[in-house]
């Protein structure tokens, strides 16, 4: 038998107090993961409902653009976006870089 004073091991007290501690940790964590989870899930849930809105507006500027005969504003909004990235790898393209060697 190994010999130790009485007064070390913890005391009913410590013992229950050390639980409270422990599960307390555990309870938050696992809120917390379940609040994570339900953030995610609301995210995941949405996006097809964003893609589907997305796709109907879409849809109705299109026709909106072919009865009235003017370009839609999306569309106008994407090619000089597409025309600026253009512009901007062109000029990176051709700029002689100075830190060869």
């Amino acid at each position: 038998m190994h010999a130790y004073l009485i007064t070390a091991k913890p005391g009913r007290w410590q013992r229950s107090a050390r639980a409270v501690r422990v599960w307390t940790v555990r309870l938050l964590v696992a809120a917390l993961l379940i609040a994570l989870g339900a953030v995610v899930l609301a995210l995941r849930c949405a996006r097809p409902l964003i893609d589907l809105a997305a796709t109907a507006a879409i849809r109705t500027e299109l026709e909106v653009s072919i009865r009235t005969g003017l370009p839609g504003l999306g569309a106008l909004a994407g090619a000089r976006l597409a025309e600026a990235f253009a512009h901007e790898f062109r000029t990176a393209w051709k700029q002689e870089r100075t830190d060869t060697p």
